[in-house]
């Protein structure tokens, strides 16, 4: 009880501090961050896939996976892309802690995507944490953390996810992205339609 109560105070106080900006252009976004639930390896090839396009796309990626399990497993090892932590790594009341969750808070983002499908209150927490200039995620009835909010009541995979994520950050040709100060995304066709 102690322990929810702290976590939520925790979270409403970051909440606060995060700024909603007006529109934004990701033209010149360099550098992505990814946060997702690492348990399952199956979720690890999809995240590693998606990892795997946006570095042919020549964006800098680091991907940053949360095992919800006392330890890491051999699927967990650290590479070139992708760091994780386990709940070994998790203070008192779920704040996560070491090297690697420090070296992740110190960089500075273009662009943060979560991938995770359920609350996960370290999840929640880095999301909120970074400095990131702009966030990107499925959408929350409990927190607003998001720039941009994707709606999961048609999906709950995430593939789906992934697939939506890819639509919003990558334009198709003759289009470009942009995205309002409330959340919704402007998608330009370049014609001059």
């Amino acid at each position: 009880m102690l322990v929810s109560w702290f976590s939520n105070r925790v979270l409403k106080r970051l909440e606060n501090l995060h700024v909603q900006r007006s529109d934004i252009d990701l033209k010149g976004a360099r550098r992505l961050a990814v946060l997702f639930e690492a348990t399952d390896p199956a979720s690890i090839r999809l995240v590693k896939s998606l990892v795997r396009m946006f570095v042919h796309a020549k964006y800098d990626v680091y991907a940053l996976g949360f095992v919800n399990e006392p330890n890491k497993s051999l699927e967990h090892l650290s590479t070139l892309n992708f760091d994780y932590f386990s709940n070994a790594q998790l203070n008192w009341y779920g704040k996560p802690k070491g090297m690697i969750i420090d070296n992740y808070l110190e960089e500075n983002y273009d662009v943060l995507i979560d991938l995770s499908l359920k609350s996960h209150y370290p999840l929640t927490y880095l999301t909120l944490a970074s400095s990131a200039v702009f966030k990107l995620g499925r959408f929350r009835k409990d927190i607003c953390i998001f720039d941009h909010e994707i709606k999961m009541s048609d999906f709950q995979s995430l593939d789906s996810l992934i697939k939506e994520v890819t639509h919003c950050l990558i334009p198709t040709e003759g289009h470009e992205n942009r995205y309002r100060k409330n959340r919704s995304c402007v998608d330009n066709s370049l014609q001059g339609g």
